[in-house]
């Protein structure tokens, strides 16, 4: 295939480009460096290794996409995307759409990266809390975080985080306990270097390497062996932390009353008699436990969904390949088959002959669950919930950051869960740990599911095959980097 760049396509809404988008591309064809790149290297052509400094014609290319980004319309990211599967260096061996690239795998350079990781985990200063809640006095409580976020959170308890993996290596970044950063809209997206840098301040590295998994089922889906987790292709797999849920739904439900009720059992899910003397808990006022951990899960998947989503619409400003997914097993992944020789993430997992699957317990010192082997037991685990809350500099000390303008004040109506309410929360998390083996009891206690992948789009296969098949930012992005490695 010719390596000519393609011409421009159009955005969803216009078919001319504007006189910002020309003035856009004459700069960016002045600012780009040349230079040429292995198919294996970590560095794309003409950029500096990470880390390193960059120039500044590259500083100015940076910007001047930031500013195209920060103007690209919302709708037109909407009705722009498409799972855009095929990238360079990528080849789909059979069948009607048989196709190799002719162009090397090129990974994503630094601004790219952040420009992704800020729409899918950005910080937005301070969310504003849960105003009031009748099941008690003062200040609800139900928020374990005011960090806000591009994503939402179910309840303000707000756990997802995100690993990446490239052909730098392998990545956490976590900005759940980030609300001090304020809006990153306010400085980070109006200049590239700060974002870089404040992306790079929230993101540890792992490894040195891409999660290499053995390219077969069941480790990849059929239909991505050919093209996901390649050389070129950057990861981003959200994380969601299902014991934390759970724990700050305990609350909730326990501290509206409910008695929650193994369903699957058919008996309280616990020793509450104490609580129902008490009238702490309503025997009569169930909460069934498949339902809560259900719904647990289903919270924590919809925030690990719109985080990947919105990675996906961002694809979309900045003019690169990729989609949502599910095709990769989140268990080799994070590390279920270590023994066999495929470490992933090297995640803990405890297993049990009841158990349909292994469960993810976590990753000690990165990202772990509420419960063993983290805390020493299930109270342990409860009572590190709490202080995280109402600890000093938690969540409800007055003297930290929040939402509010009399911060101190409002903060100071927070009222700490009774001693009695942590007992039941205790008794039921204890009673799930013991009768399932895990805690939560029916579903995992760390969650990783879907997926974003990012890629330089191989946009002679789609000129090719399909109609309208991508934006004028997708041809614009191609254009860019051909030209750095001519």
């Amino acid at each position: 295939m010719s390596e000519t760049p393609p011409t421009a396509r159009p955005a969803t809404f216009g078919g001319r480009l504007s006189r910002r988008a020309f003035l856009f591309l004459s700069g960016l064809a002045a600012a780009a460096g040349g230079g040429v790149r292995r198919a294996d290297a970590a560095t794309p052509p003409g950029m500096p290794a990470r880390g390193a400094a960059p120039g500044v014609a590259q500083v100015a290319e940076w910007n001047a996409l930031l500013a195209e980004c920060g103007d690209f319309p919302l709708y037109s990211a909407l009705f722009g995307r498409r799972s855009r599967r095929f990238g360079w260096g990528m080849e789909i061996p059979g069948g009607p759409l048989q196709f190799k690239s002719e162009k090397p795998p090129v990974g994503l350079d630094d601004f790219e990266r952040s420009l992704l990781i800020a729409a899918g985990l950005g910080v937005s200063g301070h969310h504003f809390g849960i105003p009031y809640s009748a099941a008690e006095p003062g200040l609800a409580t139900y928020a374990a975080r005011y960090t806000g976020r591009t994503a939402p959170a179910a309840a303000g308890i707000g756990n997802c985080d995100l690993f990446y993996t490239d052909d730098t290596g392998t990545w956490f970044v976590s900005t759940r306990d980030a609300g001090d950063d304020g809006n990153w809209a306010h400085d980070r997206l109006s200049d590239a270097e700060r974002l870089i840098a404040g992306v790079k301040d929230r993101a540890r590295q792992l490894a040195a390497t891409r999660i290499e998994l053995p390219r077969e089922e069941p480790h990849y889906s059929a239909h991505n062996l050919w093209n996901a987790n390649v050389p070129g292709s950057t990861v981003f797999m959200p994380v969601a932390n299902v014991s934390e849920e759970l724990l700050g739904f305990l609350f909730v439900v326990a501290g509206s009353g409910y008695t929650v009720f193994d369903d699957l059992h058919g008996r309280p899910a616990g020793e509450l008699e104490p609580f129902f003397k008490s009238g702490l808990l309503n025997p009569d006022k169930q909460y069934a436990l498949s339902y809560l951990e259900q719904y647990i899960l289903s919270c924590s998947s919809v925030e690990m969904g719109d985080i990947g989503h919105n990675i996906a619409l961002a694809l979309q400003a900045i003019g690169l390949g990729g989609w949502f997914f599910s095709g990769i097993s989140p268990f080799s992944l994070m590390g279920a088959a270590a023994a066999k020789g495929v470490p992933g993430l090297g995640f803990t997992f405890e297993t049990n002959p009841r158990w349909g699957v292994p469960n993810p317990v976590g990753l000690r010192g990165v990202y772990e669950g509420y419960c063993p082997p983290f805390h020493q037991d299930m109270r342990a685990a409860v009572e590190a919930y709490v202080e995280l809350k109402f600890g000093k500099g938690g969540t409800y000390d007055p003297a930290t950051p929040g939402p509010f303008l009399d911060n101190a004040t409002i903060k100071a109506e927070a009222q700490p869960p009774a001693p009695a309410l942590i007992d039941a929360v205790v008794a039921i998390a204890e009673y799930i740990h013991a009768t399932y083996g895990k805690f939560p009891g029916t579903v995992p206690t760390i969650y990783m599911r879907f997926y974003t992948q990012a890629h330089r789009l191989e946009t002679a296969f789609y000129d090719r095959f399909l109609r309208d098949p991508y934006l004028a930012t997708h041809a614009r992005n191609v254009a860019r980097w051909l030209k750095k490695r001519a």
